[in-house]
């Protein structure tokens, strides 16, 4: 597998495993949030990677996004637990560790970083470098407020009894791409990788 196919496999798994939080961010689509996955995935593989820091060097923005990542001490355990997951249950500890992330950020801050010029412009070099894997996104529902599945009991009155709160559901499971089923194969037994992608 080449840098390029590795970046991609673990964007994919990162996708995954946001899904799986429970967590929405506001006004974050489908772009942002591949723009995202793509970012936190060359920043976990680049120091265990030589060949991804040549990958990624068109993006002149992404040294800047790093070193805020480097400040984000829930991120380094959502990175590693996506990129060690084995199956369902490895993707749906990446999940909880995603909420810990956005938990750690604040959801406003997030959203302003997702809305920043800076990052809109390397959402747009990402996405034309790295085409929005469709599957992975084709039943996300527009952008709304932020749903989690089990809200902190000092919330008082649970989200999914809120007035005009959305429900957040569990995600459909969206199919995986060649790219990520080529890089599992590699990597595990192919009765382990069976059950992965059953799962």
């Amino acid at each position: 597998m080449n840098p390029r196919q590795r970046l991609i496999a673990l964007a994919q798994r990162l996708i995954l495993a946001m899904r799986r939080s429970g967590v929405q961010i506001p006004e974050a689509g489908p772009e942002a949030l591949w723009t995202l996955a793509i970012a936190v995935a060359g920043w976990w593989l680049t120091g265990r990677d030589p060949e991804i820091e040549a990958e990624l060097r068109p993006f002149a923005a992404l040294p800047m996004l790093f070193s805020i990542f480097n400040g984000v001490k829930a991120l380094p355990g959502f990175a590693a637990a996506v990129s060690r997951a084995e199956d369902e249950a490895g993707l749906q500890s990446g999940g909880q560790r995603f909420a810990a992330v956005v938990s750690e950020l604040g959801i406003a801050k997030l959203k302003a970083a997702l809305q920043n010029s800076i990052f809109i412009r390397l959402q747009d070099q990402i996405v034309a470098s790295y085409p929005l894997p469709g599957s992975l996104f084709a039943s996300q529902a527009a952008p709304g407020r932020v749903v989690r599945r089990n809200p902190p009991a000092v919330e008082g009155k649970r989200l999914t009894e809120a007035e005009g709160a959305p429900i957040s559901t569990a995600p459909a499971q969206p199919p995986v791409s060649e790219e990520t089923v080529a890089f599992l194969s590699k990597r595990y037994s192919e009765d382990l990788l069976k059950r992965i992608l059953k799962a």
